[in-house]
C-alpha cells in the first residue's frame, strides 16, 4: 500500500485568532468585500519514488494559482508553506485553486510532475478551505535489462514516445536507472521501438505500443532472454504496469537462423547505395523492387522535402494503411506503390516515383528512406538519394570570362564521370569547332576548363559532350571582357607646359606637382630627349622649400587625383581611376639614376645614407570610390587591403646605368571572380616619400607602358 503524506495548512486558525483580537480588521474586510482562504493541501506520491539520493517527498513545495470564474489567475504563490503566515484575501466569489510541483512538458527523465485542483467559494468575512489531493500528473516509465541479455547484445535501446514533437526519450546502457515522465497523450497511446543488436552485428528491431495510458501509470519494459525458447538469441520483450494485474506480455523470439535481410534494388540498376541520377523528362530511374526472404510486415516511405511535401505527399506515409485518398492524389503527382499483404517475400514495382523525378520536381537533390521492417524484426532503412538532373549527361553551369581566356565550369550527372567527357569551343557565327586540349580541374561532379587565345570583346560558344552524348542543347554562349589599356599610357601627351601628363582638358594621371608648383619645383615634367618612343615622365625627388623649411618630395605620378595640400605635413590625394578590365601584366620601360637618402623622418631615419629606391606598382580593386591618401595623419595605401584584387610592384635600389630596362610586372590575383571597378598605378623615384624619406636628386624615367592580357 502506498504512503501517504499529507502537508495542512491552518491558516483558518490562525485567521480567526486575529479576528477575535482586532475586530477592526473584520471591518475592513467586509468593507472591500472580501474574504479568506485556507488551504488543506494533500500529497499522494503514488508510484513515483525519490528523484535525487537524499531527497524526500515532505521537501517538495507547490506552486498555488487561484483562478476565477473567468479563468483569470487573480493570485500566485510560489511556495505553498508561505501561506501558513501570509493567508490569501479574496475578494467574494467562485474560484478554482490549483496546486503543482515540477515542469509540465512533454518528456524528461527523472521530472515528475504533480498537480490537483478544487474549486471553492469566497464570502465575505469568512474563510473559506480548500482541499486539495496533489497526485502523480504524467505518465511514468521504467527499463530494466537482464544481465542476459547485457551478455548476449552488443548493443540495446528503447525509445518512447508519446507522440508529440518533444515527447521522445531514449533509454540505454548509460542511463537505465533513469525513469522517464511524459505527458499523458491525448489518444492514451505510448509509442516504443527497441533496438538491439548482437555479438554477431545482427540488428533487430521491434515497434509497438501500449494502449489505453492514463496519468499516474508507471509502465515498465523489461527485455529479457526467454526461458522457454532454446535459440541462444530468443528475446523475451515484457511490458507491466507497476506489478499490478494489469500486466501486458509482448515477446518476440529473435532466432539466429533468420532468413536474409530485405534488399531493395532499382529495376534500372541504378546502384541505390549513393546518388542515383533521375534526368528530367526522361522518366528512366526510380522503380524499386522489394525482396523479404522473412516476408513483409510494414513499409514505410519518409521524407522532409518542402518540394515534395507542396505537391500533397505526406513526410510520412505507410503503404499498407494509406487511405484511398492519398493513394490517389500521390498518384497524380507522379508516385504509386504495389499492393502487398503481410507476409509476402517480394514485391516488385514495390515503389514508382519514376513520374515524380521526371516531370514534377525541380532540379535538385532528394532524399526519402523506405524502411522495411520483415515478420522476424529484422528493420532496413534505405535511403533513396536522387538527383534530378537535366537530360543531358554534362552541361555548363556557368563562365568566368577574362578578356583572352576563360574559366568554363562545367558538371556531370552522371554517377561517375563519363566516357569521353570533352569539350569544344567557337566564336559565335563560325561553323567548325576547337577542340579544348587542355586538363580538366575535376572536384566531384564538377570540372573546370581554362580556354586561352581568345580574342577580347568577342562572343564564344562552349559544348561539353561525352562519347555517348553531343547535344546542341548545351552550348554555353559567353562573351568576353575588353582589353582596355589606360588614357596617356604612353606619357606622349602633355599640358601646362610639359607639368601635367594629360590631355589638355582630361585628367586621368596626376604627380605632387600642385603642391611643389607653389614654390617653383615640378618634381615630375614631360621628357623628350631621354625616351624610347615620343615623350617619357621624369620624376625628380628633391627638396622642396626655402632654407631649412620646406618637406623632401618624391617624384613621382599616379592614377588619381591631387586634393589639397595640408599645412606643411603633407598633402589629401585621391588614388585610383575607374577600370574595369582584367590584365594579366604591366608592361614597359624605366630608367633609374639613385642617390643616397639624404632625407629621412621616422619610421624611416636609420635609412639615411643608403641608397634611394624606385617602385612602380600596380593595383586592381573593387572600391566603390578613390582611396583618399593623407599622408599627414597616416592614411595610405596598403596591397594588404580586403578590396585588392590583384597587385604587382618593381623596386630597384642599384640603377639602370643610364639606359632603358625593359620590365613586366605579372599581378597576381587574389580573388579569380571578382571584377574591378578602380585601377591604381604608381611611380615614384623614392618608395619611401610618402614619410619624407628619399635621396635629394633621385630621377627616375618611366616610358611606353602597356597591359597585357592572356
Amino acid at each position: 500500500m502506498n504512503r501517504s503524506i499529507r502537508y495542512i495548512i491552518m491558516t483558518a486558525i490562525a485567521v480567526l485568532s486575529l479576528l477575535s483580537c482586532n475586530r477592526k480588521e473584520d471591518s475592513l474586510l467586509v468593507a472591500r468585500g472580501e474574504g479568506l482562504l485556507s488551504l488543506d493541501l494533500g500529497f499522494e506520491p503514488g508510484l513515483t519514488v525519490t528523484t535525487r539520493a537524499g531527497e524526500g517527498t515532505g521537501d517538495l513545495k507547490f506552486k498555488i494559482e487561484v483562478l476565477n470564474s473567468k479563468g483569470t489567475i487573480v493570485q500566485t504563490v510560489e511556495d505553498h508553506t508561505s501561506l501558513e503566515d501570509s493567508p490569501i484575501s479574496l475578494r467574494a466569489g467562485h474560484y478554482t485553486v490549483r496546486a503543482s510541483h515540477g515542469q509540465n512538458v512533454e518528456a524528461a527523465f527523472n521530472s515528475p510532475y504533480y498537480a490537483g485542483e478544487t474549486e471553492v467559494d469566497i464570502v465575505i468575512g469568512q474563510t473559506a478551505t480548500a482541499s486539495i489531493e496533489c497526485a502523480l500528473a504524467n505518465v511514468k516509465v521504467s527499463v530494466k535489462v537482464s544481465d542476459v541479455v547485457k551478455e548476449k547484445f552488443s548493443s540495446y535501446s528503447v525509445t518512447v514516445s508519446n507522440g508529440a514533437a518533444d515527447g521522445s526519450l531514449t533509454f540505454g546502457a548509460g542511463n537505465l536507472e533513469n525513469s522517464g515522465f511524459f505527458r499523458c497523450p491525448a489518444d492514451g497511446i505510448l509509442d516504443y521501438v527497441v533496438n538491439i543488436t548482437n555479438t554477431d552485428g545482427d540488428s533487430y528491431t521491434i515497434e509497438k505500443n501500449i494502449n489505453g495510458v492514463k496519468p499516474r501509470d508507471h509502465y515498465i519494459i523489461s527485455l529479457d532472454v526467454n526461458p522457454d525458447v532454446t535459440t541462444s538469441a530468443a528475446v523475451a520483450l515484457r511490458i507491466t504496469v507497476d506489478n499490478t494485474v494489469n500486466e501486458q506480455d509482448h515477446d518476440m523470439d529473435l532466432n539466429l537462423n533468420k532468413p536474409a535481410r530485405p534488399v531493395l534494388t532499382e529495376a534500372g540498376g541504378a546502384d541505390i547505395s549513393g546518388p542515383m541520377r533521375a534526368p528530367q523528362g526522361v522518366g528512366k530511374t526510380g522503380l524499386f523492387n522489394l525482396e523479404s526472404k522473412g516476408g513483409v510486415q510494414r513499409v514505410v516511405l519518409t521524407h522532409s522535402s518542402d518540394e515534395i511535401a507542396a505537391l500533397g505527399i505526406p513526410n510520412k506515409l505507410n503503404l499498407q494503411e494509406a487511405g484511398e485518398d492519398v493513394r490517389t492524389a500521390a498518384a497524380e503527382k507522379g508516385l504509386t506503390w504495389a499492393d502487398f499483404e503481410t507476409g509476402v517475400t517480394s514485391v516488385n514495382g514495390l515503389l514508382d516515383i519514376r513520374t515524380l523525378l521526371a516531370y514534377n520536381l525541380p532540379l535538385g537533390t532528394y532524399q526519402l528512406t523506405l524502411s522495411v521492417l520483415d515478420q522476424y524484426a529484422q528493420r532496413v532503412d534505405f535511403l533513396l538519394t536522387l538527383n534530378v538532373t537535366p537530360a543531358v549527361e554534362v552541361s555548363v553551369e556557368r563562365v568566368n570570362a577574362w578578356a583572352r581566356s576563360a574559366y568554363v565550369h562545367s558538371v556531370f550527372y552522371t554517377e561517375s564521370q563519363p566516357e569521353g567527357m570533352a569539350l569544344q569551343y567557337r566564336r559565335k557565327g563560325d561553323a567548325s569547332w576547337t577542340q579544348f586540349s587542355g586538363d580538366f580541374d575535376v572536384e566531384g561532379t564538377a570540372f573546370t576548363a581554362r580556354i586561352t587565345g581568345l580574342e577580347p570583346a568577342v562572343t564564344y560558344e562552349v559544348m561539353p559532350y561525352t562519347a555517348l552524348e553531343q547535344n546542341e542543347t548545351s552550348i554555353f554562349e559567353f562573351t568576353t571582357e575588353e582589353a582596355a589599356q589606360l588614357p596617356n599610357f604612353n606619357f606622349d601627351t602633355w599640358s601646362d607646359n610639359g607639368h601635367f601628363p594629360n590631355a589638355e582638358g582630361s585628367a586621368f594621371w596626376d604627380s605632387g606637382n600642385q603642391g611643389a608648383s607653389t614654390l617653383g619645383k615640378y618634381p615630375t615634367s614631360q621628357e623628350t630627349e631621354h625616351v624610347v618612343s615620343g615623350s617619357a615622365a621624369k620624376l625628380k625627388s628633391q627638396f622642396v622649400g626655402i632654407g631649412s623649411l620646406g618637406k623632401f618630395a618624391g617624384g613621382n605620378i599616379y592614377s588619381g587625383a591631387f586634393v589639397e595640400l595640408v599645412g606643411m605635413n603633407g598633402a589629401k590625394i585621391d588614388f585610383g581611376r575607374s577600370y574595369t578590365s582584367r590584365p594579366t601584366a604591366l608592361h614597359g620601360w624605366y630608367d633609374y639614376a639613385p642617390v643616397s637618402i639624404d632625407y629621412a623622418q621616422t619610421p624611416y631615419s636609420d635609412l639615411k645614407g643608403t641608397m634611394d629606391c624606385s617602385q612602380i606598382y600596380v593595383a586592381l580593386t573593387d572600391w566603390t570610390g578613390p582611396f583618399r591618401v593623407n599622408n599627414a595623419d597616416g592614411t595610405l595605401f596598403s596591397p594588404d587591403d580586403p578590396s585588392v584584387i590583384a597587385y604587382g610592384t618593381l623596386e630597384d635600389n642599384v640603377g639602370t646605368g643610364g639606359e632603358y630596362k625593359e620590365f613586366t610586372i605579372e599581378l597576381e590575383y587574389r580573388d579569380l571572380e571578382r571584377k574591378p571597378t578602380y585601377v591604381l598605378i604608381v611611380a615614384t623615384a623614392s618608395k619611401y616619400a610618402d614619410y619624407f624619406t628619399g635621396g635629394n636628386g633621385s630621377i627616375l624615367y618611366i616610358d611606353e607602358f602597356e597591359f597585357l592580357f592572356e
